[in-house]
């Protein structure tokens, strides 16, 4: 989903940049398309983010199990 994200950012921006030299375009289209863009790699920023926080709880909690183990076999 990150890469799906990160293409859809780089091919609003091309369309924005393919867009913005022609005058039968409104500069607020391409405004608005670059706006898209930014969103979407704002979502792909976002997911990444969070799926390195799970794995992280995740490596974190499985420690936690492993310390707790070990302490129930000391006492």
């Amino acid at each position: 989903m990150i890469a799906a994200a990160a293409a859809a950012a780089l091919l609003a921006f091309g369309l924005g940049m393919v867009l913005a030299p022609g005058d039968a375009v409104p500069p607020g289209l391409v405004l608005l398309v670059g706006g898209g863009a930014v969103v979407a790699a704002g979502i792909g920023l976002i997911e990444l983010v969070l799926r390195t926080l799970l794995a992280q709880a995740i490596s974190r909690q499985a420690e936690a199990h492993e310390l707790r183990a070990e302490l129930n076999e000391v006492i």
